[in-house]
């Protein structure tokens, strides 16, 4: 009876607890809140200017998506800007995409970081890009194509391995971490009034130091070894002959070292690709064995020029998207960042060696 009597106690507080535990959740209905997908952020006379990309979800607007802008002199206060002008809480809790634009990125980013990267309710699936022109303009013109047209054309990208991954999470560790910088996507608009992202945005710290064209965005992802892939077009020659050939790279690995990382560093990349040629040209017949040799044998001697002048470009640059200060760091006795990027950085001799691996070649049309 006792045991029983004890059973039925526990059940009983178990059941208040469970009652008063999820009574302290706090539950967002989603036709309660303005949920913001993307939110850009443009300078104007020392002001901020933001605006926020949202979609409708109440019975009479059926999933419209709309634009709030704000501007204060903060970006907290923009976010307060744009919340008194909507009907509902704004909630950025499911933000896809951080546009800053160009002007805001070579001056200093540190505000809208320390307010939106920061904030617990972002998640790290996050987005941070750079824009050509005011993201306001960007947001106007995708209105039409819905909320999540922008973030699925990134990520579209990212799949397909044509730019390197980035997200919050990268972002925030390049960001804070010692001895790398951070890089993000760089959106234009083209003649057409449509989204491209063929272009990949360096920062020095929290200012934007280089922006890099699509072939070196494409070297730079071979370089950071996360997602290898992407399209190179490179010079080939024979003869009195010269021409374009397009590498289309399927995967790849790096092996990287250092020597002598306390006083002369030189730093070696090892790198294999492995690819196909879907495009070459007419004269180059690739069904004999030669012609397969000497492709093979350009491609490598075009792309390792091609990957060192991009290193070299960074060191000019003075950025390190790479994280080469953090490599050394990992294999040095003492290291000081600010020493580092001062006086070891500009001295540093890169090595690279390349062997590319043909599994096929295509038939140009």
């Amino acid at each position: 009876m006792n045991n029983q009597r004890n059973i039925i106690k526990i059940g009983f507080m178990f059941t208040i607890t469970f009652l008063i535990l999820s009574g302290c959740k706090r539950i967002n209905i989603i036709d309660q809140l303005q949920i913001v997908t993307i939110l850009g952020f443009s300078k104007e006379d020392d002001k901020y200017i933001g605006t926020a990309l949202y979609t409708d979800y109440t019975e009479q607007k059926q999933g419209k998506v709309h634009t709030l802008q704000g501007e204060a002199s903060t970006v907290e206060l923009v976010l307060d800007d744009i919340n008194s002008q909507s009907e509902k809480p704004i909630h950025i809790g499911k933000l896809m995409l951080l546009i800053v634009s160009e002007d805001i990125a070579k001056e200093d980013m540190s505000d809208i970081v320390k307010t939106i990267c920061r904030d617990p309710l972002v998640g790290t699936n996050l987005i941070v890009a750079v824009s050509e022109i005011p993201p306001k303009e960007i947001l106007n013109k995708i209105k039409e194509e819905g909320k999540g047209y922008l973030p699925a054309l990134i990520e579209q990208n990212f799949i397909s391995k044509n730019i390197p991954i980035s997200n919050l999470h990268i972002f925030l560790f390049n960001y804070y971490g010692k001895g790398r910088d951070i890089a993000v996507p760089y959106l234009k608009l083209n003649q057409k009034g449509k989204v491209e992202i063929n272009e990949y945005a360096v920062f020095k710290r929290e200012k934007l130091g280089l922006i890099l064209n699509e072939k070196e965005m494409v070297l730079y992802n071979i370089l950071q070894d996360k997602s290898i892939g992407g399209q190179v077009a490179v010079n080939v020659r024979k003869d009195q002959f010269e021409d374009l050939a397009v590498l289309t790279i399927l995967s790849g690995k790096i092996i990287e070292s250092v020597s002598n990382p306390n006083t002369l560093p030189r730093i070696s990349y090892n790198i294999t690709l492995n690819g196909m040629v879907r495009d070459y040209p007419k004269w180059l017949d690739m069904r004999k064995k030669e012609n397969n040799l000497l492709l093979d044998r350009q491609l490598e001697k075009r792309l390792k020029e091609d990957l060192k002048h991009l290193l070299l470009k960074f060191q000019e640059h003075n950025v390190d998207p790479l994280g080469v200060g953090d490599f050394i760091r990992a294999h040095s006795e003492e290291w000081n960042e600010e020493q580092f990027y001062e006086t070891i950085y500009p001295t540093i001799t890169f090595n690279v060696d390349i062997n590319v691996v043909l599994s096929k070649s295509g038939i140009k049309q």
